[in-house]
């Protein structure tokens, strides 16, 4: 009896180490990804109004703008474009989501010939690396078509913009970097202290 007792030891010993580790298999295979309380939070796919606005220091000009294609980082909502005048003051409305990537700063780059944003009082580098979206059109300044593309990204806290277009250049205005037109006529430029105004200037 003692003889078979010692036999049956190690066998119980294996069936036993077997079911736990099947039972840690099982445990295993209940977890997902989701149970991971150290993963990033889901991004956030709200629709935002994201303002731009373009101030023009001429006298009244008449100032329209069409989209013609756009981009946005993957999986984040677009709502089209608005725009009009007020005050004085030309906005542009974006219905969009916010989130970063480098796909939209690449399309940005390949829209424009020279650009610059409003990031103060920082300034900014001569090319974005990631952009929540970007759109390109025409912006119409009494009378004349320019082809534009703008484009919104983030400093910190702050969501900032961006403005170029193909043929467009850079020039040194007396008030920051700015980019004009490729008829030479109108220069943009960051107004001081914003985050998401440019100035419209006749250049010298």
């Amino acid at each position: 009896m003692l003889i078979s007792l010692k036999k049956e030891v190690p066998m119980i010993k294996k069936m036993f180490f077997a079911m736990l580790a099947i039972s840690m298999a099982a445990f295993m295979a209940g977890c997902s990804k989701d149970d991971d309380t150290t993963d990033d939070p889901p991004v956030d796919t709200t629709q935002h109004d994201n303002w731009v606005y373009l101030n023009p220091f001429v006298d009244n000009p008449a100032i329209s703008y069409s989209e013609t294609a756009h981009d946005i980082t993957s999986g984040q909502p677009w709502g089209g474009i608005s725009s009009g005048m007020s005050g004085g003051v030309f906005g542009i409305d974006v219905q969009a989501g916010r989130h970063n990537s480098s796909g939209p700063a690449n399309w940005f780059h390949s829209n424009c010939s020279n650009a610059t944003c409003c990031n103060w009082p920082s300034g900014c580098n001569p090319w974005p690396s990631d952009l929540n979206f970007a759109f390109t059109g025409t912006i119409t300044i009494n009378g004349t078509n320019y082809s534009i593309t703008l484009g919104q990204g983030s400093d910190g806290v702050h969501n900032n913009w961006w403005v170029g277009g193909p043929g467009w250049t850079a020039w040194s205005s007396p008030f920051g970097d700015a980019v004009v037109t490729p008829d030479g006529k109108y220069y943009f430029e960051p107004a001081d202290d914003t985050f998401n105004q440019f100035n419209i200037r006749l250049k010298p």
